[in-house]
């Protein structure tokens, strides 16, 4: 095709490129206009040959072209995929999804093999209710994107036509018929939806694959899951993972692969969570209606979160409609919660409040338990969440968000508990480019409890607090690969306990603990890489530093004597603002995966965390009056290793999930109490509490049905968690400086959900659980030393409770899904524990007649207990 083209006018349509030379030259084309109309010829050429000019205009385009003989040239069009393109529209359309035809540019600005850039925000349809972590995928390829915390989402894209699918748990999935010519925005609503679970498979697969350790738990999910009086609890749900469980029946907290209940990060809306139940662990503190997403970590944690040692649970709340007002509620047997939010200025300004509260006192009185102060107990909690959203600007957005809760239980003693969360944050989150956002979060929490006495001879108040305002600065980069960075700082204050006596007759005396203060703070840098479609790698690197501040007394001790009071020779005194101690460290982070084939991956995740903070305690679970003690010169921070490595398998077209993970975990300076120590209004806690090394390990596999009318999740763990305290002297071991089960340790636990769609609006749902009962310390004989019993204990923690098991079930009936209706209800009918199994939380003891001591096992539930509850939304 010896051609050649002389001056050409610029910029013109190639079919009046080739209509020219065919006018000036012998040459003729032969082509179907609608093959090519969209491609122009942009650049001007001049005594260039044919071939040339024609291989760099149809470049990137599905159109190719041969010479039949010198002057003749025919183009032809690569159907494979026009086909592929129209197969995958037909099985989008077959699955009955939501398909939009959008065009972006105009077709004489087509130029083939030129990328051009699309973003947008993803949003609730009909709102301006923004969703972060949607998937952006084009279809026939791996290249896709997730949205940032704003909705704000950006992708390169080829010239010409494509499938996109935009995607999130909880909505339903859209599918954008793109034309593409120019750079352009492309904003996309997606609509809420609580039909079948099949939509949100490739959601959950994508995000799996790309972090390891991560668990994204869906609204949906929860809610159609059986529950225990009604009501929705998002810990319960945590409980039900691999590698987590709790020490007893509706035991408040959780443990995370041989951790204990203080090593978990518990953020809400970015503030930490000290308390994270209700009735002493029989609800959860937070209201599933308003939360908007929930991560949970208990491997690969990013740098972004520190300051604890086993892991992190973020939970954040919905944001209000931009669009309309509108409200949900829910009704149960023993509490109800109301939730609205709209406008204050539509498109600008939002607003979301909800509040829960019980009305009955009948709980605790109808569980049977062979604990009679349970029994006979009063119980009341509530808890209430507020979010303001102002948009300042299109890429500028301000909010306010606050939560509190509030519990009371009374004993037939006449003690009563009184304990509260509180955290307040404002958020500034803006995008500064295409490529850089950031947030800054300024926050305030405060967690206290109150212990009263009512009874005369011994009334008195005894209080105890924390305080932490919080700073939170991060960014995020994503030109050439997610990079994020930032800083945090939180300044403590603890408040270790104040009691005073309440009445005359009262033999109490007053005692005020001083008041203990220290900053943590830390600088993290996290990137990810991506080579091939094979490797995928998060490393990251957090450095955390923290100061205990005075005021404050350091007493010295005969350094050849154990840490006793009667052994402090000296003391040293600091003033306000002073340095008592300063630790610091680095946290590497590393999580890579390798893709063997399409459907499976191995996984590898390393993690070093330091926790500054420790819960002080003598029981196995979590309660109100327990102490929160900060890292001081006696007590180092913890300093938690884990690794794990994990097996993922898709089976069967995505019908079936396999993970396996096997992990080890090792934590330095764990804090355990001594036989007989007095925790509560301790001045000198370092003579009560003794250092040691923790020591986990285990194996977690779960199989998962995804597709069909029958669908659920088996887990089973096989763990251990050991400890060591083996101190300089006697008194400062435990179990003679041997290994011993943590109370927590828990070998074997099985964990079984299902769901079963009887209808689109119809579920019978359930759950099973088991475990090993957890260690326990008894007496071994009971000796009297005038006449008074004197319990012998053996070693620690060599006896254990019965193993625990239970089944849930519920039937769930949804409102119709209709996608325009004023009023959606959904009622469930639960039984919990449905045959009545009386697990052992604790063993304790009685005098009989004859004076010796009986042991009785202690167990909370016994019972079945039937719940009928109401939710809706309007």
């Amino acid at each position: 095709m010896p051609v050649s083209v002389g001056k050409q006018e610029v910029p013109q349509s190639l079919v009046h490129f080739l209509e020219k030379i065919e006018k000036d030259t012998t040459v003729n084309f032969f082509f179907l206009p609608s093959w090519i109309d969209y491609i122009n010829v942009v650049n001007a050429y001049d005594q260039v040959p044919l071939a040339i000019i024609l291989d760099e205009v149809l470049k990137g385009s599905d159109v190719s072209y041969g010479a039949i003989n010198s002057l003749s040239i025919v183009f032809v069009v690569n159907p494979t995929r026009v086909i592929s393109r129209v197969a995958l529209l037909d099985k989008a359309i077959a699955e009955k999804k939501t398909i939009h035809r959008v065009v972006i540019g105009n077709t004489t600005d087509y130029r083939p093999n030129v990328l051009f850039l699309v973003k947008g925000v993803v949003k609730e349809q009909d709102k301006l209710l923004v969703i972060k972590n949607a998937t952006i995928a084009l279809l026939d390829s791996d290249v896709g994107t997730t949205s940032n915390d704003l909705g704000y989402y950006e992708i390169k894209l080829p010239a010409g036509e494509h499938l996109l699918s935009f995607r999130h748990a909880n909505y339903s999935e859209q599918i954008i018929d793109l034309r593409l010519y120019s750079n352009g925005r492309l904003d996309v609503g997606l609509e809420e939806t609580a039909i079948l679970l099949d939509e949100v498979i490739i959601v959950d697969r994508a995000l799996e694959e790309r972090s390891t350790g991560l668990t994204f738990l869906k609204m949906a999910d929860i809610k159609r899951s059986p529950t225990f009086l009604g009501e929705v609890d998002i810990v319960k749900q945590i409980q039900a993972q691999p590698g987590v469980t709790t020490v007893g029946e509706v035991a408040a907290g959780f443990n995370v692969r041989g951790g204990g209940v203080d090593q978990n990060l518990v953020l809400y809306d970015g503030l930490p969570i000290f308390n994270t139940s209700h009735a002493l662990g029989f609800f959860s503190a937070f209201n599933a209606d308003v939360v908007n997403s929930i991560s949970f970590y208990k491997g690969g944690i990013p740098a972004e979160f520190g300051g604890r040692s086993s892991s992190v649970l973020n939970i954040s709340s919905k944001e209000g409609s931009y669009e309309k007002w509108s409200g949900s509620g829910g009704i149960g047997l023993i509490s109800s919660q109301f939730n609205m939010n709209g406008p204050i200025k539509k498109d600008t300004t939002t607003i979301m409040a909800s509040f829960r509260t019980t009305y009955s006192n009948w709980l605790l009185n109808s569980i049977q338990s062979n604990y009679s102060n349970i029994q006979n107990s009063s119980i009341a909690f509530y808890d209430g969440t507020f979010k303001l959203a102002h948009k300042l600007s299109a890429k500028t957005k301000l909010t306010f968000s606050a939560y509190s809760s509030r519990d009371q239980m009374k004993l037939v003693t006449d003690t009563l508990f009184q304990w509260s969360n509180l955290s307040a944050s404002i958020r500034l989150d803006r995008e500064t480019s295409k490529n850089l956002f950031y947030s800054v979060t300024l926050g305030f929490g405060n967690y206290n409890y109150l212990l009263r006495e009512e009874r005369p001879a011994h009334a008195f108040d005894l209080r105890y607090q924390i305080t932490y305002p919080t700073l939170k600065i991060d960014f995020n980069y994503a030109k050439h690969r997610p990079t994020a960075f930032g800083l945090m700082s939180t300044y403590y204050t603890f408040s270790p306990g104040t009691i005073e006596p309440t009445s005359f007759e009262s033999n109490v005396k007053y005692q005020d603990i001083r008041k203990e203060r220290s900053i943590e703070s830390a600088l993290y840098y996290s990137e990810s890489f991506k080579w091939g479609e094979r490797f995928f790698l998060e490393t990251g690197l957090r450095y955390a530093f923290f100061a205990r501040i005075g005021r404050g007394t350091v007493y010295k001790y005969d350094a050849n004597k154990p840490l006793e009071t009667r052994n402090i020779i000296d003391s040293t005194q600091y003033s306000n603002g002073q340095v008592l101690k300063f630790y610091h460290g680095p946290e590497p982070r590393l999580s890579f995966r390798y893709a063997l084939d399409q459907n499976s991956s191995l996984k590898l995740s390393y993690n070093r965390m330091h926790q500054f903070v420790h819960l002080v305690t003598n029981t196995a679970a979590i309660t109100p009056v327990d102490v929160w003690q900060s890292s001081n010169t006696f007590f180092k921070p913890q300093v938690a290793d884990q690794v794990s490595i994990g097996y993922f398998r898709s089976i069967n077209t995505n019908t079936y999930e396999l993970n396996a993970d096997l992990y080890y975990k090792r934590i330095e300076n764990i804090l355990d109490f001594k036989d007989g120590a007095q925790l509560i209004l301790n001045d000198k806690p370092e003579t009560a509490l003794l250092k040691g090394i923790a020591n986990s390990y285990g194996l977690e596999f779960s199989i998962t049905k995804l597709r069909g009318r029958m669908q659920g999740t088996l887990n089973y763990t096989y763990s251990r968690s050991l400890r060591i305290v083996n101190g300089s002297y006697d008194i400062e071991k435990i179990n003679q400086g041997k290994v011993y089960p943590s109370n927590y340790d828990q070998p074997n636990i099985v964990n079984f959900n299902w769901r079963y769609a009887i209808s689109r609006r119809h579920f019978f749902t359930g759950n099973f659980t088991y475990h090993t009962g957890r260690p326990i310390s008894l007496p071994q004989s009971v000796y009297y030393v005038d006449r008074l019993a004197v319990s012998d204990f053996p070693e620690r923690n060599t006896f254990r409770l019965p193993d625990y098991h239970r089944l849930d079930l519920a039937f769930i009936i949804e409102g119709n899904h209709k996608r325009k209706k004023l009023w959606d209800g959904t009622w469930a009918i639960s039984v919990y524990n449905v045959y009545g199994r009386q697990n052992a939380y604790s063993v304790f003891f009685k005098e009989n007649k004859n004076g010796a001591l009986t042991p009785y096992v202690l167990s909370i539930v016994g019972s079945a207990i039937p719940t009928l509850s109401y939710s809706f939304k309007f």
